[in-house]
């Protein structure tokens, strides 16, 4: 099983819905926050960039792939779903809807590790995610 935070926004990209980082990132840049938020933000954000390597770093065979590719989470991730689970609370109590999907169909994968996969969406997928 894979699991996805997403929020209501369209990735220009990806054509998917926007994922939890780049929700995450919209509040930190384009909202003020109390300053008790901004720092849980930040320090979330900042666990994340120590424990989840990012996986567009790695070379992908297709520059296109790369632009279409969602991530996902592996239910086995148990830490690192806890801290995504914190970071949805804090976007909700900032007013930016979080929505879950869990999938066992997530498409290609293009990178893989331990907490999480890069999948690029099959066709008939685009839409859903």
């Amino acid at each position: 099983m894979f699991i996805r935070f997403v929020s209501g926004d369209i990735d220009a990209q990806s054509h998917t819905q926007a994922g939890l980082f780049c929700a995450a990132y919209k509040l930190r840049y384009e909202r003020e926050l109390p300053e008790y938020d901004l720092d849980r933000l930040l320090d979330l954000l900042g666990w994340f960039n120590t424990y989840l390597r990012s996986p567009f770093e790695s070379r992908l065979r297709k520059g296109w792939r790369r632009r279409r590719a969602i991530c996902w989470f592996k239910s086995s991730a148990l830490e690192h779903l806890g801290r995504a689970h914190e970071m949805v609370a804090l976007l909700e109590d900032n007013d930016v809807y979080i929505r879950t999907i869990k999938s066992e169909k997530i498409g290609y994968r293009l990178y893989e590790d331990d907490a999480q996969v890069l999948a690029q969406p099959f066709a008939d997928m685009r839409l859903n995610f």
